[in-house]
């Protein structure tokens, strides 16, 4: 047990290390954790097995270092800009997710009208595609 948490450990400081010469580059820090996840993960190097991504004291600690990522990501935004461009990143957002969710929504309630698929599950796909659709806008802005 004390050897998966070593590794485990191990992989959230490499993890930060990447980030950070990731950044050095000018490119998120984000990017240089999903690369080190890449790498660090089963399907490479292996220092994060198989059988501690099914254990439940693993499951818990992700939830706890999404949380800790999410709130790392937000302390990077610049609250003056922010303010400064609140307005137009409301418009963005609403006008990107509603219409993201109604173009998919649509385009699916089509698609399973036509194939006697039921309906109600364009949208599900509608709410799906509402996970990603301001993100690239909202980028921009």
């Amino acid at each position: 047990m004390m050897q998966l948490v070593f590794r485990l450990a191990l992989a959230i400081v490499l993890a930060f290390v990447i980030g950070k010469l990731v950044s050095k580059i000018k490119l998120p820090s984000i990017l240089g954790w999903l690369i080190a996840g890449m790498l660090l993960g089963p399907h490479a190097i292996s220092l994060i097995e198989e059988n501690m991504l099914d254990a439940d004291w693993y499951q818990v600690t992700i939830h706890i270092l999404e949380c800790s990522v999410g709130l790392m990501i937000g302390m990077e935004l610049v609250w003056k800009r922010l303010k400064k461009s609140g307005i137009s990143i409301m418009i963005t957002t609403l006008s990107q997710s509603l219409g993201t969710f109604l173009l998919v929504t649509l385009v699916f309630c089509i698609v399973f009208y036509i194939a006697k698929i039921p309906l109600y599950l364009a949208f599900i796909f509608g709410g799906i595609s509402l996970a990603t659709a301001p993100a690239p806008a909202l980028s921009i802005v």
